[in-house]
Parts: C-alpha cells; sequence; structure tokens
C-alpha cells in the first residue's frame, strides 16, 4: 500500500490556536490533530481521506504548529524536545530583533518535521501553500520519498520571492494562471482544480428552510477591492447580505460592508451558514496591484465548490473556465457587472423555486465531478509512474 504524507498549512493559525487548548484538557497528540482534522478547517484532511479511499496509506502533518510538534516531541524525542528549548534564544533574537518572523522557527520546525517523516517513511509527500520550506530543505525531503507534491493556487510569494518552486516533482494548481506560467518555467505542473468533501453532508445540520437571503463568507486584504466594491453595492441597494470575513480593518469606516461585517466563518461552521443560504456569492480576487498575473480570467477558487457542495444557489463573478466546471444558468450562475449581479439576485429570492431547482443541479454536479475523490484519482496516475 502506497504511503502519501499530507503537510498542512496552519492556515490563520488555527492549528496552533485549538490545539493549546486540548492540550489542557491532556489529549495526546494523535487525539489533539484528529480532532481538530474533524472540524474541517480550510483543507484539512479532505485530501488525505480521498487517497485512503483509493488504496493509499495517508498521514497528516501541521510543521508549523508549534503546538502540536511541541506535544509530538514530548512523545517520541525528548532529546530533540530540550533542543528545541536552548535554541529558544536564537529564535528569540531572530523574530525580535532581525524581524525575521517565519525563518526564526524555521531550522527548528524542520528538525522535528525530518524525525517525523524518517518515522512514518513516505513515498510521497504532499505540500500545501505558504508552507516555508528552503531549497535544501526540499532537496532533503526528496531523499526520503520518492516525489515531493506542491499544491500552489494563491498568488507568488511576495514575501519569500526565492521560494523553491524548480525543487519539486510536481506542482498542482487549479489556477490556469499559474499553471502557465509554471509551464513556461517548464516545472512539472498539473492543472487540477479545487473540489467538495461530500463526506461533510453526513456532519452538517439538517435545515427546515433557508434562514438566509445572500450570503458571503470571505477575506477582505490585498486583491479583494472588487469583492469589496461589488458587496457594497449590494448593501446601497438594500439585498439581504450576510458578510462574515476577514480583514475589516482594511475597509473604510464609512462603509456599510464594515458596519455589517461580522466573523469570520471556516470548517462546519461555514458549511452549515452556505447550506441555509437561498443564494451565496463568490467574487474572485483580483491580486496585488502589481501582480502578473490576470486573476479575472481564470477561476480557481474552492469557494466555488464549497457553495454548490453544501446546496446553496451559487453566484460567481465572470471567469472564462467557470463554463468547463458547471453548466451556467443551468447549474450555476454569473454575473460580469454588479448592476447584473443586483437583477440576478433579486430574480432568483423573488423565485425561490428556480433557484433551489438550479442549486440542486449544482450540488449534483460538484458531488459527481468536483469531489476529492475524483482528483484524487486524477494526481493518482502521476504519482505511481
Amino acid at each position: 500500500m502506497p504511503k502519501i504524507l499530507f503537510l498542512l498549512e496552519d492556515y490563520n493559525y488555527f492549528y496552533s490556536r485549538k490545539s493549546t487548548g486540548l492540550f489542557k484538557i491532556k489529549y495526546t497528540y494523535l487525539q489533539a490533530l484528529n480532532a481538530l482534522l474533524q472540524e474541517k478547517y480550510y483543507q484539512s484532511n479532505s485530501l488525505a481521506l480521498a487517497f485512503e479511499s483509493i488504496g493509499f496509506e495517508t498521514n497528516i502533518i501541521v510543521p508549523e504548529a508549534n503546538p502540536l510538534q511541541l506535544q509530538w516531541l514530548k512523545e517520541h524525542n525528548t532529546l530533540l524536545l530540550l533542543k528545541w528549548w536552548l535554541l529558544k534564544p536564537i529564535r528569540s533574537f531572530k523574530a525580535r530583533v532581525l524581524k525575521q518572523y517565519r525563518s526564526a522557527y524555521n531550522t527548528t520546525h524542520f528538525m522535528v518535521l525530518l524525525k517525523q517523516v524518517e518515522l512514518l517513511k513516505p513515498e510521497y509527500i504532499y505540500v500545501y501553500s505558504n508552507i516555508y520550506l528552503t531549497e535544501k530543505q526540499v532537496t532533503v525531503l526528496k531523499s526520503y520519498c520518492r516525489k515531493i507534491i506542491l499544491q500552489w493556487t494563491t498568488p507568488l510569494w511576495k514575501e519569500f520571492p526565492k521560494f523553491p518552486y524548480h525543487k519539486f516533482d510536481i506542482i498542482v494548481t487549479a489556477a490556469l494562471q499559474l499553471h502557465e506560467y509554471f509551464k513556461g518555467k517548464f516545472y512539472f505542473t498539473l492543472y487540477i482544480q479545487q473540489a467538495f468533501d461530500d463526506s461533510l453532508l453526513q456532519t452538517m445540520n439538517k435545515i427546515e428552510h433557508k434562514n438566509f437571503d445572500v450570503t458571503f463568507i470571505g477575506g477582505f486584504t490585498l486583491g479583494h477591492n472588487f469583492r469589496f466594491e461589488v458587496l457594497e453595492f449590494l448593501l446601497q441597494n438594500n439585498i439581504n447580505l450576510s458578510v462574515y470575513g476577514t480583514g475589516r480593518e482594511s475597509l473604510p469606516k464609512n462603509s456599510l460592508v464594515f458596519k455589517y461585517m461580522k466573523a469570520p466563518l471556516f470548517g462546519l461552521e461555514m458549511y452549515n451558514v452556505y447550506r441555509k443560504s437561498k443564494i451565496a456569492i463568490h467574487i474572485h480576487t483580483t491580486g496585488y496591484d502589481d501582480d502578473q498575473f490576470d486573476w479575472n480570467k481564470y477561476a480557481g477558487a474552492k469557494r466555488l465548490f464549497e457553495i454548490t457542495g453544501a446546496g446553496a444557489l451559487l453566484i460567481a463573478s465572470h471567469q472564462e473556465n467557470i463554463k468547463d466546471l458547471f453548466i451556467i444558468d443551468r447549474e450555476v450562475v454569473t454575473f460580469k457587472t454588479n448592476a447584473e449581479l443586483l437583477y440576478k439576485v433579486r430574480y432568483y429570492l423573488a423565485n425561490p423555486s428556480e433557484a433551489e431547482e438550479i442549486a440542486k443541479r449544482g450540488q449534483l454536479r460538484t458531488l459527481t465531478s468536483h469531489s476529492f475523490v475524483a482528483r484524487a484519482m486524477e494526481l493518482k496516475p502521476y504519482l505511481l509512474e
């Protein structure tokens, strides 16, 4: 049975924040990790479960979640645990004086990760976006496995322009912009879209009726000005819009989005709100002002499948390849202008049966064509060749 190890990003420091509380009530390392994965926060264990279903043995590590990694050391390697604490003054100097926040822990993190890799002996290592690794570290990891794979669909890492994309055996991306870019660099790249974890349907709350008219869940950081403008327009036109997100501090304080935005939702909480929404909106990122990519052109967002999989009517900003993922106006709805979006939101709120039929067809399409098992099957031949 082939073994694949997933290195999971500590997205929004979720695993660090949550695991601290679990260890206070005496969870073991594996108990804490498994409990957190059950919350389905961001990537979670969705792809790992899919690979298990097609015959792989899988493991997950969150290499930059300090509380988890420290607990692992307590249970498996007390000598390295001692070294972790002895190096603390050096890490503190790097972070506080040299302002090397991300790289301060890097050497220590990697020592722990390497011990875990030696113990697990994976044939494949699958690395999610934004995990800090140097070129030398990727080379070392490659010596322990057959292939090392990078999943990268976000904008290129501006903070670390020398991130070693070229050292990975395979780069998997759902962004056709990045697929074209990596191919132009002659990196081995696969275009594999995002997906929906159909196991969520067993854990999401059952609903009697839709409580939310229109919902948007997402962030408002750099590259999301278009997103703010669209949602502000809807609120100005008295649409009953529920907005949940990060980045509220970056918004104009006199804006309606700022006024009505609620705390961000992730994992099961997010899916349950989508499930209770008549309409959920996706508005693509526009990237950074000096970004070399046209993010308006191609869709590669997980939100497309989160919304349809949960059973809400998806109304998405138009991008060229959405038509390759769904049948427009039959499985999902798209818009090109604010006025068009406003018209369609009002139309489908006034015609709930029609909206529900499109939502059902969109959900069926996602469950049959855009599951994580389907994505694992797409990737499998390239691992085994």
